[in-house]
């Protein structure tokens, strides 16, 4: 069967890196004239080493601790000897694993009548897998969030989370090759976020760049769809923004899926991903509804025990946890 995979993220490639040597062939189209391009904090939980390739080279730093923080003041310190996770040059993770598999770069892919198209021409293949992130994603589905990068330099193996009592969001100091990726994103308006991101910018700054963030969890008309992978399906956790990680997961699931001849929409709902990201976003939609106050989810993510929240934050929860965390007011 011949696939053609539309957009090269990590959703995309990791699909066709997941589909190669098997009897399937993918092909990934991608709009623009390189991968990674979208701006993003590199953040990556540990995980996904057994199931794509994570060359040394791509690896900036190994992450062994948490830092939380409520108002901008530290709540939480949060130590391991073993790596939590990585801060990646995610441009180069995508072009060694582009390597890896079949890619057609500026090869812009629209839908017309019907028909898929690329640069013009129809697609020729079975199957066409949609991968290209947040930007069909309604907007009102998505959050804008912003990051400097300066050349402050900050502890390599520590990440900062800030949570605050009038932002339904967070913001963050992450390590990079340079200085640091310092950043936020929210549900409020550009102006607002840019006057709290001011107080944590510390150094010179070399860069200033922004996107939208999924932040309303799994979209079911495109579960049902069963062609949509990644944030294109809404997989990024809305407490943190991470989307690197999950978005391969749903590949994955999609990818055996394909070759086990069993229904992805079905094998999704069942899997643990598709749980933890939307009890995530049921917190999110809680308070965005007025069920719970917004500076009660801030004492719940900052006052609780640090572990908890840590799992929580990962998508490593069960049933059990969320209930000890929040109780069962919005499950």
């Amino acid at each position: 069967m011949e696939i053609a995979i539309v957009g090269a993220g990590p959703a995309g490639l990791s699909l066709a890196w997941f589909l190669k040597g098997t009897k399937h062939n993918a092909t990934v189209y991608e709009a623009l004239d390189d991968v990674g391009k979208k701006p993003c904090a590199w953040g990556l939980i540990s995980g996904i080493e057994s199931l794509v390739p994570l060359s040394k080279e791509s690896i900036i730093s190994e992450i062994k601790g948490f830092r939380i923080y409520l108002n901008d003041k530290l709540i939480h310190d949060i130590r391991s000897r073993q790596t939590l996770g990585y801060i990646i040059n995610k441009p180069l993770f995508l072009r060694n694993l582009a390597e890896k598999v079949d890619v057609k770069l500026n090869s812009k892919v629209v839908k017309k009548d019907g028909i898929y198209l690329v640069n013009g021409e129809k697609i020729n293949a079975d199957k066409i897998v949609i991968a290209n992130g947040h930007y069909e994603l309604p907007k009102d589905h998505t959050i804008p969030a912003i990051q400097y990068l300066t050349d402050y330099k900050t502890d390599p193996e520590v990440v900062e989370f800030y949570f605050y009592s009038d932002l339904l969001g967070y913001a963050w100091v992450f390590p990079d090759e340079n200085g640091s990726k310092i950043g936020i994103g929210g549900w409020a308006d550009i102006s607002f976020l840019k006057e709290r991101l001011n107080r944590l910018v510390k150094g010179k700054i070399h860069m200033f760049h922004g996107a939208r963030v999924s932040d309303f969890g799994i979209e079911e008309n495109r579960l049902n769809e069963g062609i949509y992978v990644g944030e294109a399906l809404g997989t990024v956790y809305p407490l943190t923004g991470e989307g690197i990680r999950p978005s391969i997961l749903s590949s994955k699931i999609y990818a055996d899926s394909l070759l086990e001849g069993k229904d992805f929409s079905k094998e999704f709902k069942s899997s643990k991903l598709y749980f933890t990201i939307q009890a995530q976003a049921k917190i999110i939609h809680s308070v965005k509804k007025g069920i719970m106050s917004l500076g009660g989810l801030s004492r719940i993510l900052t006052k609780s025990d640090p572990n908890l929240v840590f799992k929580i934050a990962i998508g490593d929860f069960s049933l059990q946890d969320l209930i000890k965390l929040i109780g069962r007011s919005i499950l």
